[in-house]
């Protein structure tokens, strides 16, 4: 009897509030297979969501799209989690040995969490030391372990081979600096609107030292629209995806602003971080980077450049739904990882 083995292919998976999004990387390396589908077709507000065993059901049903771009294919799935519940930030050490640091980041993390050091999962990404010369510096982002848990038990539960889970913001950023070139000492912030969060993060050289979350994004000016007008969610959409925040209409201008607010306090709370560091310019990621005029009230707002994220070092060579990177540079960084 012949057995026939399908090739296990990394796959990048992303599930936001609004969509789910999937990446593979071609074996060049250069190019990647992107597809997108929506949680939620029938929302008819702000708040509805799938969870647990529907919300499982419904990301299987959409892993259909990318078997139809590549057949034959058996995926091994890397993972991201989102959400209020992590935490992240910046520390510092002196020029300890390997092994010091090892004793050293749990116990400087425990201080600066929320969750007992026993309930969380700590990712670090070692970056240049920020004030001490000779010194380490270290980025961490700490998961509760019962939310990484439950978010590959859901998945595996649907029959996918999950290989791996970790947080959105690590995958966001590596997906950044693997799409996009950098210098060792450009100070540039990444900006990612979404479908219900907004994170805000500090780099250098590409590598990341401050990150904080805020709860305005894509979802709350659809809100506006529809409380606005008065008309359903659906057409709250087509009225966004129409309009131009440079129009600045009343409905939505409140919205908007406080928006803008939140970002620039955001890059403030940085600047009194790392005082000696100003963000020399602003990318602009996540699905709302798409809302038209966006890019550049952000960037009158800030007196800053602010560019959208677009394919530069990598392409999307095929796609079963919009290939713009903003909606892909998680699932992107994912893929990356493996």
């Amino acid at each position: 009897m012949k057995v026939f083995w399908s090739k296990k292919v990394p796959l990048g998976l992303d599930v936001g509030g609004h969509s789910v999004k999937f990446c593979s990387l071609e074996t060049s390396g250069a190019s990647c297979t992107v597809s997108h589908g929506v949680l939620c077709p029938a929302r008819t507000q702000r708040e509805a969501e799938l969870t647990g065993a529907a919300l499982g059901q419904r990301i299987h049903e959409l892993m259909g799209q990318i078997a139809q771009v590549k057949s034959g294919s058996h995926w091994r799935i890397y993972l991201a989690l989102a959400g209020p519940s992590l935490s992240a930030g910046y520390l510092e050490f002196p020029a300890l040995t390997a092994a010091q640091l090892e004793v050293a980041i749990p116990t400087a993390v425990a201080r600066e969490i929320p969750h007992p050091l026993s309930e969380v999962r700590v990712f670090t990404v070692p970056v240049a030391a920020a004030q001490q010369a000779g010194g380490r510096g270290i980025f961490f982002v700490a998961a509760p372990k019962s939310a990484l848990d439950a978010q590959t038990k859901m998945l595996s539960q649907t029959g996918l081979e999950i290989a791996g889970c970790e947080p959105a913001l690590l995958a966001m950023i590596r997906g950044l600096t693997r799409n996009q070139p950098q210098t060792t000492d450009e100070v540039c912030a990444l900006v990612s609107c979404g479908f219900r969060t907004t994170t805000v993060v500090l780099l250098k050289g590409g590598s990341p030292y401050f990150s904080r979350d805020f709860r305005i994004a894509g979802s709350d000016f659809t809100y506006a629209f529809q409380m606005g007008q008065q008309v359903s969610w659906a057409e709250a959409e087509e009225m966004k995806l129409a309009y131009d925040v440079g129009e600045k209409d009343f409905h939505i201008e409140s919205f908007v602003h406080k928006w803008l607010g939140e970002v620039k306090r955001s890059l403030d709370y940085a600047a009194k971080k790392f005082p000696h560091w100003a963000a020399q310019r602003v990318v602009l990621t996540g699905g709302s980077a798409l809302w038209k005029g966006l890019p550049e009230r952000l960037g009158d707002f800030l007196q800053l450049p602010v560019a959208r994220q677009q394919w530069q070092k990598l392409k999307a060579s095929s796609a079963t739904s919009p290939s713009d990177i903003v909606l892909y540079d998680t699932a992107l960084g994912l893929v990356c990882r493996s």
